[in-house]
Formats: C-alpha cells, sequence, structure tokens
C-alpha cells in the first residue's frame, strides 16, 4: 500500500477509532513521508474529502516535508471549492517569506479572505504572522498595525 493511500485510509477513520487510538502522530508521520510526486494525487483527493479529513491532514502536517508543503499550497489555491487548508498550512511555511511566485499569490489568497469574511480575520493574521507575511498583508489593506484592524 503507498504511502498516501494508507494516509488516506487513515485519515478516513471513525472520529472514535481515531482519536482513541490517538493516530494522529502516525499519520503525522505518513505526511511526513509524503514525497513531491504524491501532491498530485493528494489534490485530486483534497475536494473529494470530507473537512474532517481535511482538518485532521493540516493538523497532523507537522513533519510535512518542504517541497510537498510548498506544492500543495500551490495545488490548493488552484482549487475553488476547497475552503479548508490554505491559511492552515501557511503556518507551516518558514516565519521568512521570500519574495516567491508562491508567497504572491498566498498573499493575494489571505487579502481576498480578509475581504470575503470578517470572522475569520484572527485566524488570517496569525497565519500570514507565522509565515512571515503579516507586514506586506498589513501593507495591502492600508493598516500600519494590526491595532489599528481590531486585533
Amino acid at each position: 500500500m503507498s504511502v498516501l493511500n494508507e494516509l488516506d485510509a487513515l485519515l478516513g477513520l471513525d472520529g472514535d477509532e481515531y482519536d482513541r487510538l490517538d493516530l494522529f502522530l502516525e499519520a503525522d508521520e505518513l505526511i511526513g513521508e509524503l514525497q513531491p510526486a504524491d501532491v498530485p494525487p493528494l489534490l485530486a483527493l483534497w475536494p473529494q474529502r470530507s473537512l474532517n479529513w481535511q482538518q485532521r491532514y493540516t493538523q497532523a502536517s507537522t513533519g510535512i516535508d518542504g517541497a510537498v508543503l510548498r506544492a500543495l499550497l500551490a495545488g490548493l489555491l488552484q482549487i475553488r471549492e476547497s475552503n479548508h487548508g490554505v491559511l492552515e498550512l501557511m503556518s507551516r511555511l518558514p516565519p521568512v517569506a521570500d519574495k516567491s511566485a508562491l508567497s504572491d499569490a498566498l498573499l493575494a489568497y489571505a487579502e481576498q479572505a480578509w475581504h470575503a469574511d470578517p470572522a475569520r480575520h484572527r485566524q488570517i493574521q496569525m497565519s500570514c504572522w507565522s509565515c512571515g507575511l503579516s507586514g506586506r498583508l498589513l501593507k495591502r489593506l492600508g493598516l500600519s498595525a494590526w491595532k489599528d484592524a481590531g486585533l
């Protein structure tokens, strides 16, 4: 069984079994084994899986490989019906944003999410802060500090 298939089955387990057996650690280990070649099939699975499955993935991705993370984020930005994953996985990026196309796309996503969903302002702030995009988002929003946004 491939790592992705094993991970898919694990994340899809009944909630009680997943929690009772503390399978978070096993999921984290499997996510750490994913390779960039696993990202296209993972992205194909993403919109087909439940929000619970997606949440389990993002919560258990502490050991995700950097190349896999970047490819996954770039792909999730292309999936229009995906409303979970991008902000949650942004916090796994290094705390210093670069001038890459991915950083620019994440910044545009965060700005759009900011305007679309005021209830998520705190999450957007924290996601951008953790990956080094906070200052750039503030500038795009025309704010000098998060205090100006009421945060």
